[in-house]
């Protein structure tokens, strides 16, 4: 594939790749730090589909507090 058709996000997919295979262990602290954060992984997600998951956390979190109270 020529690096020039790449799509950003293939280009951003390349490099941690090659980042992978160069330094394994970096490759473990990275990881380590992201599962701290708790935060998901939203780069490839849009706009639309970050509100589609908050709305759906919110419904089930309302549906637990009803099924909660009763």
């Amino acid at each position: 594939m020529s690096k020039r058709k790449e799509t950003p996000e293939q280009t951003r997919e390349r490099l941690y790749r090659e980042e992978q295979k160069k330094n394994p262990a970096g490759n473990f602290n990275d990881n380590l730090n992201r599962t701290q954060a708790g935060m998901p992984n939203t780069t490839g997600m849009s706009i639309k589909e970050i509100g589609v998951l908050i709305l759906i956390i919110l419904v089930i979190f309302i549906v637990y507090s009803i099924y909660k109270s009763f």
